[in-house]
């Protein structure tokens, strides 16, 4: 929970609050990784520096009595590559700039932070989690790109026209509509073909041999699904429906009935 809490905050900050200089000076600091980077950053974004090192400093002493610590690498690793490419956005966003859509995906389905999130959900896994499980997902396979991509398109669908009335970074719904001359109903017609064939992947995928246990397949499988409750009535993500508040509650206020 800590470590989603942590994207959201650091996609806020790239977002909503960092000027591009101090992004930038907060993006060194990230790949340094070191308590020493502190004093070079904004005092605002100190907290966030120093909540950033403890969750992972925190989870790492616990691997370390399991002699798996090279699972801390690897969530550090998609860290790192995590804020480099919200810098890219960053900067697009700064300069106004309207990538192409092979640009737009090849750092956006980065920034939708999924490969991250699954990268974190093996941490404390048993022992079918080895190495090569992280190294697997830090190739972008199918199952986990489609993931990706299911959140992007369906994200970008339902917040593009709020996020461009502020100083955001285009989504790819503006990049399809200006690449290939596009209205914004036929971008969105596209977009939700995309999706259906992004979930046949994912069922493909499911049922061909895979190069890890199929129980790691669920962290993907689960995020996609994720979107749905999210995406398909709108922008519940920041903006909950009477749908989202009622999962909510069931969720974490409602008792469960015996």
């Amino acid at each position: 929970m800590k470590a989603c809490n942590l994207v959201i905050i650091l996609d806020d900050t790239y977002d909503n609050y960092g000027t591009y200089e101090e992004l930038e000076i907060f993006t060194e600091a990230v790949q340094k990784w070191s308590i020493s980077c502190l004093d070079m950053l904004p005092e605002y974004m100190k907290p966030i520096y120093q909540e950033l090192l403890d969750v992972h400093k925190e989870a790492e002493d616990f691997l370390e009595k399991t002699g798996k610590t090279y699972r801390s690498y690897y969530t550090k690793e998609m860290v790192k590559e995590y804020t480099r490419n919200l810098l890219i956005e960053a900067k697009w966003a700064n300069e106004r700039y309207i990538p192409t859509v092979e640009e737009h995906m090849s750092v956006t389905l980065v920034t939708c932070a999924y490969a991250m999130i699954i990268t974190k959900c093996y941490v404390h896994g048993d022992d079918s989690v080895t190495e090569d499980t992280f190294k697997w997902v830090s190739t972008y396979p199918p199952i986990v790109k489609a993931s990706c991509l299911i959140l992007r398109l369906m994200d970008d669908m339902a917040t593009h026209k709020e996020e461009q009335e502020r100083n955001h970074v285009a989504s790819s719904v503006e990049c399809y509509m200006k690449q290939y001359g596009l209205s914004e109903e036929q971008t969105h017609e596209l977009f939700t073909k995309l999706v259906e064939d992004s979930w046949k992947v994912i069922n493909q995928e499911s049922l061909r041999p895979t190069e890890v246990p199929r129980s790691l397949l669920m962290p993907p499988i689960n995020l996609a699904r994720v979107c749905d409750v999210l995406y398909a009535r709108g922008d519940d993500y920041n903006h909950a429906g009477i749908e989202m508040i009622s999962h909510i509650k069931s969720l974490l206020v409602n008792p469960l009935s015996v």
